[in-house]
């Protein structure tokens, strides 16, 4: 399969992987199906590279690297939707923010992406409640070994 991209030019990736988002991305409902792309050989980083419109990708990180007690519950919809019946794992990503100051980026814990690999779905979950911020600092994180106070507002 051949994805051209602004940011990594075209790229050639096996069709398994490919993932689909059917109900996309909070903001770009019409974007279904996505290529995590690594940022660098180095980095904890990925991209969300759409596979549809070569300008559209999203910094995306583990939150386990900064926020360890980073843990939320899927309902039955989203279960549902990733067709997930709990046994084979998921991965949890969630979109970086990086302004012009590096030190201030920041990472939607509000609105993790959620991937079954096995299925090659994944879905966007909105989280309720005010646990965790859409804009929690990643590098006094990364820097505190993800010892951060819990609760996620910053």
């Amino acid at each position: 399969m051949h994805v051209r991209t602004t940011r990594f030019g075209t790229l050639e990736r096996p069709e398994e992987d490919l993932l689909r988002f059917p109900d996309g991305l909070y903001g770009f409902g019409g974007d279904q199906r996505f290529l995590l792309v690594e940022h660098d050989g180095r980095s904890p980083f990925r991209w969300l590279q759409s596979a549809d419109r070569p300008d559209l990708a999203f910094l995306v990180l583990d939150p386990s690297l900064f926020r360890p007690d980073y843990r939320f519950d899927l309902s039955g919809e989203d279960r549902r939707a990733l067709e997930w019946d709990g046994r084979e794992p998921l991965e949890v990503w969630v979109v970086v923010g990086v302004p012009e100051d590096p030190e201030k980026m920041t990472a939607n814990l509000k609105g993790p992406i959620v991937v079954n690999r096995e299925r090659r779905l994944g879905r966007q979950v909105i989280l309720s409640g005010d646990e965790w911020s859409p804009r929690q600092g990643v590098i006094d994180g990364i820097r505190d070994g993800g010892r951060a106070a819990a609760g996620g507002r910053g």
